[in-house]
Parts: structure tokens; sequence; C-alpha cells
């Protein structure tokens, strides 16, 4: 976990403060600071908070809708530089376990008519939601995410397998130990 952290501070694009536009590439290192807890909090072991939300399609989505597989909540948005860099081990990671995974790539502070067309030219054949908190639960808050990108390894059964924060190859090394 601590190899994690570290990693994250190199690899990630910061937190939402830290976020401005894409003229101002957030190159800034994920902030360290303890997140705020909920009952258990958002750690290993713990049950992963429930949420319903529309798709960017308009379908209603939950947690509960992928009961049975893994989930990979995927905290990230397109003004991201290792959000962005991490889009084709996803795929790659996709393809080869979809029928045991599903990613919910959750999209922080971008405007609907540039994701979509981002997401369609770049072959993102998952599930996508804005987290616009709109009369909706702000999933970042929910997932106390710190830094993006931030993945959150979820297992069938609804418990928190491990998060990680910034692009780091421990969370495909675990994906592989789980799936194969």
């Amino acid at each position: 976990m601590i190899l994690c952290l570290l990693a994250a501070g190199l690899q990630s694009c910061g937190t939402d403060k830290q976020k401005n536009t894409a003229e101002n590439e957030a190159e800034a290192p994920a902030q360290e600071a303890e997140a705020p807890k909920t009952e258990e909090g958002i750690v290993a072991g713990a049950q992963a908070p429930d949420f319903s939300y529309k798709t960017i399609n308009g379908k209603d989505v939950s947690l509960k809708t992928f009961e049975g597989k893994y989930v990979v909540l995927d905290f990230w948005g397109i003004w991201c530089k290792w959000c962005v860099k991490g889009i084709p081990e996803m795929k790659k990671y996709y393809d080869q376990y979809k029928e045991k995974m599903e990613i919910v790539s959750i999209d922080h502070g971008d405007e609907m008519d540039k994701l979509m067309p981002f997401i369609q030219e770049n072959d993102m054949n998952w599930t996508h939601i804005m987290n616009d908190a709109k009369g909706n639960t702000d999933l970042c808050k929910l997932y106390q995410v710190q830094g993006f990108p931030t993945k959150v390894l979820i297992d069938p059964q609804g418990k928190i397998v491990e998060v990680y924060v910034g692009e780091v190859p421990e969370f495909y090394q675990k994906l592989d130990e789980l799936l194969k």
C-alpha cells in the first residue's frame, strides 16, 4: 500500500482542488492527506457503498447491477494526463477479463460534449458515469477520492479489495492475480 501511495504521488493528476483546466494540465502530486472516514472507511475489506446513477447513455445502474463480478470504479477525467495514459492498458484488461469484471468509469469535471467523442474515439466500451452531483450523490466524496486516477477494486460480494491512487502497475498485477 505504501508503494501505491508513493507511486501515486508520481503518477497522479492530484485532487479536484488542483485540477483547473486542460490548459493547466494537472501535474501536481496526489494529496496524501487522510480521507474523511465513513463508518468503515474506503479501505480493503470494507463493504463498498452502493449508489444509483444514470450512465452517459441514460441507463440506470447501481453497484448492485454488477453483483457477481469484480468491479473497477475508475475515477478519472480527460483533463488528467495519467488517466488518459492508462486507457490503453485499461482497454487491454477489459478485453481480457470482461466476462469476470466490469469497469465503471466515473468522469469528474468534463463536459458531455467533450466526453462522449473522447470515449467513442478511444473505444472505451464499458460503463461510463458523469459525476455531476446535480441531484445525485457525489461519488468522489462517497469514495473519498484523493487524486486522479483512482481505481477502487471491488469483489463479486461487494467488498473493497484495494484502492489504487495513480496509474500504478500493482493494480494490473492484482487483476491478473484475481482473474486469471
